[in-house]
């Protein structure tokens, strides 16, 4: 993990927040206040559609799917396991104005049709963002009065590496406020960054050139289901993500949060670290850091350096890394960011004098 001249440290920091918004539902009696919109939110994590999304806000150059379930009896009592949605399917809802000129003001809506709550009853609904990624199925799941969705073998590639799967549900009755939808992360993030804690420019220059992830999986089954997210199929880690491969000057950073971004965050597919005890076992997931220092007056010289799973966890409150603390696993809706710092121990000396070995010669007379 370290050789003479280098100590790299990969410290990893699990963020996650929560927020839940409530649904207020009333009748107002006017069939043109009672218009079906939605309120966007996301949580943990505003950018256009493919994009990774940051923050609570889910920006308008975004569009989702939606799925409707409505229930005549107002409990969901009619639904069997699996039924397909009744009211809405595979819609797409996206920032527009209304569809006739002069009226409704720009909303989450369908573009091409008014869509109306029903008298009666209630409807229970599914979003998945973004529009463009299709769920293998949908459902009724009946158990918990909550729709469902499936993604078979869904994968990561450098086409959707960036992608930011998020589901979202909420039921509603007759109302004329528009409908919280809070989407959740699906994914894990992993961002890398870097920095060196002393200042070396006037005797070091270090370039990191490419960081990889090893032996993991990119690959995994997702059901969406009351709520919650549960991978599955996403064990066999055998797989390397090259995570980014641009050289790229490290600078002085006084703390991790400081420190340079390295690339664009990735997405990546929510499973365990494969944790051996054996550090050269060729199947441990490992990160490997490919990187060139070159110090003045000597030759440019180039390594590599591998980071096995499970990483150290920056303590909670604090900026050091607590050792104690492993994290072994990337779970869906959680960002993890990897501080690389580079460290030289400088070559310096520590002059002494071995003392003189005494040597007791023969006496010789000359004169006898």
């Amino acid at each position: 993990m370290k050789t003479n001249q280098l100590i790299l440290a990969a410290a990893l920091v699990a963020l996650a927040a929560c927020s839940k918004t409530g649904v207020d539902s009333f009748n107002t009696g006017k069939l043109e206040d009672d218009e079906i919109g939605f309120n966007v939110v996301n949580q943990k994590a505003t950018k256009a559609n493919n994009a990774i999304i940051s923050g609570a806000s889910y920006g308008t150059d975004n569009t989702f799917k939606v799925w409707g379930w409505q229930s005549p009896a107002g409990d969901f009592s009619e639904f069997a396991e699996d039924a397909a949605s009744n009211f809405m399917s595979n819609l797409t809802i996206e920032w527009t104005k209304g569809a006739v000129p002069g009226t409704h003001d720009f909303a989450w809506r369908n573009a091409e049709h008014y869509y109306y709550w029903p008298y009666t009853g209630k409807i229970g609904f599914l979003a998945v963002h973004p529009s463009n990624v299709a769920p293998s199925s949908t459902g009724w799941d009946a158990a918990n009065d909550k729709p469902k969705a499936s993604f078979a073998d869904y994968t990561i590639s450098a086409s959707n590496k960036t992608v930011d799967l998020m589901l979202a549900d909420n039921e509603g009755e007759r109302m004329a406020s528009a409908l919280p939808m809070v989407f959740k992360h699906a994914l894990s993030q992993i961002q890398f960054r870097v920095r060196t804690n002393e200042d070396y420019s006037n005797d070091v220059t270090f370039t990191v050139n490419s960081v990889s992830l090893n032996n993991i999986d990119l690959s995994g089954d997702l059901a969406y289901a009351n709520g919650a997210f549960t991978w599955s199929d996403n064990a066999a880690q055998t797989e390397s993500w090259p995570y980014y491969a641009t050289a790229q000057v490290v600078e002085y950073a006084a703390t991790d949060a400081a420190a340079a971004l390295y690339g664009a965050a990735n997405v990546m597919i929510p499973q365990n670290a494969n944790v051996l005890a054996l550090p050269d076992d060729t199947v441990q997931t490992t990160i490997t850091i490919n990187y060139t220092m070159e110090q003045q007056g000597s030759a440019a010289i180039t390594g590599e350096v591998t980071v096995a799973a499970p990483w150290a966890k920056v303590k909670e409150g604090a900026t050091d890394y607590d050792p104690a603390v492993a994290v072994a696993a990337w779970e869906p809706g959680k960002k993890y960011n990897y501080t690389l710092n580079f460290k030289l121990n400088e070559i310096t000396f520590n002059p002494s004098v071995t003392d003189w070995v005494e040597v007791e010669m023969v006496a010789t007379n000359i004169i006898d």
